[in-house]
């Protein structure tokens, strides 16, 4: 009764392809995708070997100082658009329990109450202990932590180099998921972390980080360029304390190209992956030419070893 009709799909007689292996075969794509893969990699060494980058430490600059400054010379001309980033590092933004305390509905804008706001344990609200509802806007250990340095760009004539601090985040992220509730939020209240859930700065911070040293975007330099040998001033509101988890603050200046910042890694690894196969290719090479091995040869079989 229940036995599948007979066709060529249901019982498995479709057409399929078997392709064999053979020397002839293997040998040439061995080499010709290691090739590939090794112009691949030379090309993405080059073309971040073009990215120019500034990095420079301001903790331990700035060490009990509200404000500092930090001074910078571009060696080579960097065209806009020109990425200002900060890195923090030893900073641990994927632990479970960090990525876990924070209330997706209550950054959309909606209005939570304290049983909600378990998910944002242990930063759920004012007077925490009283269980009220005084909950904190937004909640979470996240949002808690959202950094908060300043910084303005000057050149060395006190003139302001006029970078944008917008659209720095995903767009999905400021159009869609980030939004202010339909009542403000009171900057003064006591349960106030963040006033503005559209912040660009904060949405960024919110994006979680993988490794625990990694950069976030501040600002773009959009037009213009940053002049080799000029001198530059950075402002620096220094806030944000780092010595309680031994991390360090840093300030990127960087250009791009179509492989994102200076990094070399994915280059290096076309390259040794690309070696290899080459590599491979040559050794079966070799050995089809010095001592070949009959196709189907029955001897090779173990039962007749």
């Amino acid at each position: 009764m229940n036995k599948p009709k007979d066709s060529t799909f249901k019982q498995q007689r479709l057409k399929g392809a078997n392709p064999i292996l053979t020397p002839k075969l293997t040998i040439p794509v061995c080499i010709v995708i290691g090739i590939i893969l090794l112009v691949v990699g030379v090309i993405l060494l080059i073309t971040v070997g073009s990215v120019k980058e500034i990095q420079g430490r301001y903790d331990d600059k700035c060490k009990g100082e509200e404000t500092c400054y930090l001074d910078f010379v571009p060696e080579e001309d960097m065209e806009a658009p020109v990425y200002f980033l900060y890195e923090l590092s030893n900073y641990h933004q994927n632990h479970r329990r960090y990525i876990k305390s924070v209330s997706s509905e209550q950054l959309s804008g909606e209005t939570i109450t304290y049983d909600d706001s378990s998910v944002c344990e242990p930063i759920r609200s004012y007077k925490d202990k009283e269980k009220n509802d005084m909950v904190y806007e937004p909640c979470g250990l996240v949002a808690w932590s959202v950094f908060n340095d300043t910084f303005k760009f000057t050149d060395s004539d006190s003139n302001d180099l006029g970078v944008s601090e917008k659209e720095i985040t995903w767009k999905s992220d400021r159009e869609e998921i980030f939004q202010n509730p339909s009542t403000p939020i009171d900057p003064l209240a006591n349960t106030t972390i963040v006033s503005d859930l559209e912040n660009e700065h904060f949405i960024v911070w919110m994006r979680i980080a993988a490794l625990p040293t990694f950069r976030k975007l501040y600002a773009i330099l959009e037009k213009g360029k940053l002049e080799k040998s000029k001198t530059y001033t950075i402002e620096i509101g220094n806030n944000y304390p780092v010595e309680s988890f031994e991390g360090t603050k840093s300030l990127i200046i960087t250009t791009t190209t179509f492989t994102g910042g200076k990094n070399s890694f994915l280059g290096y690894v076309y390259i040794i992956t690309g070696s290899i196969l080459f590599l491979v290719g040559i050794l079966f090479l070799a050995k089809h030419l010095v001592k070949p091995r009959d196709l189907g040869d029955e001897t090779y079989l173990t039962w007749y070893n």
